[in-house]
């Protein structure tokens, strides 16, 4: 819970609308020593312990929202898989492989119900995991509140008065880097246009931009930062190869963003009209389209109304309420 990014935000939602509820006693568990004065700082004066044993019945329900169940009990779970990427992406070392896949065999045989984040990847649990699809609940999560389109303050200075793609970076081969540097290598004309990367691109990838001559700028960011980016970006592009639901994506739509996606997995899912999608893997598209974007305010300003459209007067929290509802559902059953 010390790491904010991605998924772990809509985690918070959900402990905040469960510490909310008036029917709800809240324990939060942690496997690792230490945790407590920083969870109660943030959560307030909840009650911080370890697992509990494997026997042990001292809780109507409990959930797992860490792809996987990471600890045995007797106490009925509601089980979060992301995703199975354990299963289908290469290895990047194989003891760290087989320590992500065991939580989520543990889901596949001993959860009461699992939740995922899209009918994607519940076909993908479904499949790999051999998980029968109704016992699979999916709530398509929303963007966390505080991503709303506006000014660009807290904009990094390297990047001020810069046109830039934005892109985050994580190791996995899936995030299709090589594609979009490709393309950039193609699109981006003159100094003032560049790839700003959130997080860093594995060693070779970022050789590779190096040796073809696009510019880039990595990156960690708090999440002002990145609101600030989102707003201010040219395109926000995620030509991922596969995606268990595109949290990237829907954050920068709710900013105002132009969105370049990937039509694969469960991107079209997550953005639904409010994005353009392309081939993964169609470098001379994504050229095509940066450059466009990049020279086409009218198009811009059409996908940015479009994405702030999406999430203006929606009710952010309902997911986050859902989910509670699950974990009621469970404790019934």
């Amino acid at each position: 819970m010390r790491d904010r990014r991605g998924m772990r935000r809509f985690v918070r939602l959900v402990l905040h609308t469960a510490a909310a509820h008036p029917g709800v006693t809240l324990e939060l568990i942690s496997q690792r020593r230490g945790d407590g004065a920083a969870l109660r700082g943030e959560f307030g004066p909840l009650a911080v312990r370890r697992p509990p044993g494997r026997k042990e019945r001292s809780y109507d329900v409990v959930w797992y929202p860490w792809n996987g169940v990471h600890f045995p009990t007797a106490i009925p779970s509601l089980v979060t898989i992301y995703d199975v990427f354990a299963f289908e992406e290469p290895p990047r070392e194989l003891l760290a492989r087989w320590r992500e896949q065991g939580p989520l065999k543990r889901a596949a045989r001993s959860a009461q119900k699992i939740l995922t984040h899209s009918e994607w990847s519940r076909s993908r649990i479904a499949l790999v995991l051999g998980v029968p699809p109704e016992r699979v609940e999916v709530v398509l999560p929303m963007p966390d509140p505080f991503f709303t389109p506006g000014d660009a303050v807290g904009l990094p200075e390297a990047l001020a008065g810069k046109r830039y793609v934005l892109f985050v970076a994580t190791r996995e081969q899936r995030k299709n880097a090589r594609t979009l540097i490709a393309a950039c290598a193609r699109a981006l004309r003159g100094r003032d246009e560049m790839l700003a990367i959130i997080g860093k691109l594995p060693a070779q990838d970022a050789k590779f931009a190096k040796a073809i001559g696009v510019p880039i700028r990595e990156g960690a960011v708090n999440d002002e930062a990145l609101r600030a980016l989102y707003r201010n970006a040219g395109v926000v592009a995620v030509p991922s190869t596969a995606e268990a639901f595109g949290l990237v994506a829907v954050e920068a739509l709710a900013c105002g963003a132009p969105v370049l996606a990937a039509n694969t997995s469960s991107l079209p899912e997550a953005v639904g009209d409010a994005a353009q999608l392309l081939d993964p893997l169609d470098i001379e598209a994504w050229a095509r389209e940066i450059r466009r974007l990049l020279d086409d305010p009218i198009d811009v300003m059409r996908l940015r109304a479009s994405g702030a459209a999406r999430y203006a007067g929606v009710d952010r929290l309902e997911p986050a309420r859902r989910t509670l509802r699950l974990l009621f559902e469970t404790a019934a059953a």
